[in-house]
């Protein structure tokens, strides 16, 4: 899990993922609601973690990173 400010391109090229594992980066932002930003839950980071296990996706964005103006 990698933080809303992460660059994932440059973390790919960094990382040694050995032959016999999987490697996903899930990064997570935050949610606007009713004008206002907050942080994720502990249930929304979980959740967004099982979503990308459950699909296979080799990226996954857990919230939102636009506008960053609004980032709490």
């Amino acid at each position: 899990m990698l933080g809303s400010s992460s660059n994932l391109d440059e973390l790919m090229l960094t990382v040694p993922v050995p032959e016999n594992c999987a490697y996903h980066q899930i990064q997570l932002g935050f949610v606007i609601e009713g004008g206002r930003s907050r942080w994720l839950t502990h249930q929304e980071i979980s959740g967004g973690v099982i979503e990308c296990i459950k699909t296979g996706s080799k990226r996954h964005l857990v919230g939102t990173l636009e506008p960053w103006s609004k980032r709490p």
